[in-house]
């Protein structure tokens, strides 16, 4: 089997977790850190320890080799002696933000909203998500309400990172 070709890189900056559940109920506290995954790929954020809404701000970095494919993502409480426990679980689409990188937006105003995604029964969109132009680039936000769980959302901030020599 050939090798997938990358089209681009896709920067996300995992910024904060809100209301995620208490994963370790003797000490009311949880150690959460995200996985996302991409195909075969996964990266992580670092551990905060006995955070329910822990503030992040790490930027990870997934090779982007078709958009059509979605990241999952999982929040997981780090435990010494026993498996990880998962804290939710949710997952995005890369095809908006790939869409709008392959659009001609070197005269678009910095601000540009170039596209709105809303909440529907489909996604895990936890309100509108805009794709837009910023400081020359395109970007995303999101926030994800995790499945699986009774509480808990991640905000995400997205960017497409062109990869010299690929034409969308």
């Amino acid at each position: 089997m050939a090798s997938e070709h990358v089209i681009g890189k896709l920067s996300v900056r995992v910024v904060r977790g809100h209301n995620l559940i208490i994963a370790d109920p003797l000490t009311h506290t949880s150690d959460p850190y995200v996985v996302l995954s991409y195909g075969s790929q996964k990266v992580k954020t670092g551990v905060l320890k006995k955070n329910a809404n822990p503030l992040w701000n790490e930027v990870l970095l997934l090779p982007v080799t078709n958009p059509t494919k979605p990241v999952k993502l999982e929040v997981f409480d780090e435990d010494k002696f026993t498996a990880d426990d998962s804290m939710g679980v949710a997952e995005f689409n890369v095809t908006d933000i790939y869409d709008a990188a392959k659009l001609d937006l070197k005269h678009a105003s910095d601000g540009t909203r170039i596209k709105t995604i809303y909440p529907v029964g489909t996604n895990y969109l936890g309100g509108e998500s805009h794709v837009s132009w910023k400081n020359g680039k395109v970007v995303q936000d999101l926030v994800l309400k995790l499945k699986n769980v009774d509480s808990g959302s991640v905000v995400l901030q997205l960017e497409w990172v062109h990869v010299p020599g690929v034409t969308l």
